[in-house]
């Protein structure tokens, strides 16, 4: 089992970024082969259909193409901007949907969302699934959502051990739902 995780955030004290790490430990401990992304890797020009047409696929867009191709699922820690998902985000897979074959489908997600908020990011992420499965992705049923997230974290853990226990099952159903979706 090989997995892309990323935060879909630049800054590195990010609380996604936090989480998409931890999400990565707790999958690499039940024997997934982890690619961590760096989102700023990721950074490109904003797709438009002139773009699209006038010049080649960017670096950054067949880099995220050549990583999906890679991996039988995806991990994504998403802040929640305006009760949505970044724009960047949305860009990024804007682009990947323009290779041929579409590298997101069949792809099984887990989506993840830290906040320092009480909502913890929960429409971010219902926002966020609507592209994904549109492009053929199966998006993991339950979200993970982990509000106060800057008074949460204890190194390898959540300090709520009740959440930490339901992030590792969370984990471990995904990387089960992916084994059994992963093409022969």
């Amino acid at each position: 089992m090989k997995l892309l995780v990323f935060a879909a955030s630049h800054r590195k004290a990010s609380v996604n970024r936090k989480l998409a790490k931890l999400a990565a430990d707790l999958a690499a401990r039940q024997g997934a082969k982890i690619d961590f992304c760096e989102y700023a890797s990721l950074d490109m020009p904003l797709y438009d259909d002139e773009t699209y047409h006038d010049q080649p696929m960017p670096e950054a867009a067949k880099l995220f193409v050549s990583k999906l191709a890679a991996v039988n699922g995806i991990i994504i820690a998403s802040p929640e901007y305006n009760w949505s998902f970044p724009g960047s985000l949305k860009n990024i897979i804007d682009w990947a949907s323009t290779a041929t074959p579409n590298p997101l489908f069949g792809k099984t997600v887990l989506l993840l969302s830290a906040s320092p908020s009480l909502r913890g990011g929960a429409q971010g992420l219902i926002h966020l699934k609507v592209p994904l499965q549109a492009l053929g992705a199966f998006v993991f049923p339950r979200l993970f959502t982990l509000s106060r997230a800057l008074e949460m974290f204890d190194g390898h853990a959540l300090k709520d051990a009740k959440l930490n226990d339901e992030l590792v099952a969370l984990v471990s159903d995904f990387i089960k739902m992916a084994s059994a979706l992963k093409p022969a």
